[in-house]
């Protein structure tokens, strides 16, 4: 398996998952992630990097890849960077990340979407038999320019309707929280 270094340029940082206990994947196994979006301009020298990867590494007889570590949504490209939380020792992982000014730091907060940074990792061909070929993003590191802290649940303000949630309606019961 063939792979290179790949650093993005300052992007906007989404679905950031790169502490604690990760988030889960499809499987069910604990993973770090987190998407790094920007321009299709932007995007074009990555792409052409990962794409002469590919060429260069494909297994023998494949064609297009199963995935390449990118996608284009709503007019922009989404590098999505993955990792376990662990090593095969069982010895936890940790995503280096950096401040603005190249200095290591800890965070106290989660991302939120919408905040700057670079994401830094490895492009890797796999190849998992004929119908599972293609190009993983491993995250190593984060650096954030703009930190947006992720505040979670819902901001929802007062609407027209008629149920206020304080008796048991079709099988729901209210709680006071």
């Amino acid at each position: 398996m063939s792979k290179m270094n790949i650093v993005t340029p300052v992007s906007t940082l989404n679905w950031a998952y790169i502490t604690g206990e990760g988030k889960r994947d499809l499987n069910g196994n604990p993973i770090y992630t987190i998407d790094a979006v920007m321009s299709q301009e932007e995007a074009a020298p990555l792409i052409e990097q990962i794409e002469a990867l590919w060429e260069e590494h494909k297994p023998k007889g494949a064609k297009d890849p199963k995935s390449t570590g990118y996608k284009e949504r709503d007019g922009d490209i989404v590098f999505t960077f993955k990792t376990k939380t662990t090593y095969p020792s069982g010895d936890p992982k940790e995503i280096a990340i950096y401040n603005a000014k190249a200095q290591r730091v800890q965070l106290s907060d989660r991302i939120g979407n919408g905040s700057k940074g670079c994401v830094s990792g490895i492009a890797s061909v796999y190849d998992a038999g004929v119908a599972a070929r293609g190009i993983t993003l491993y995250l190593d590191a984060v650096q954030i320019t703009h930190l947006i802290k992720y505040e979670g649940g819902a901001a929802f303000g007062e609407k027209e309707g008629d149920f206020e949630g304080t008796e048991e309606t079709d099988g729901f019961v209210a709680q006071e929280l």
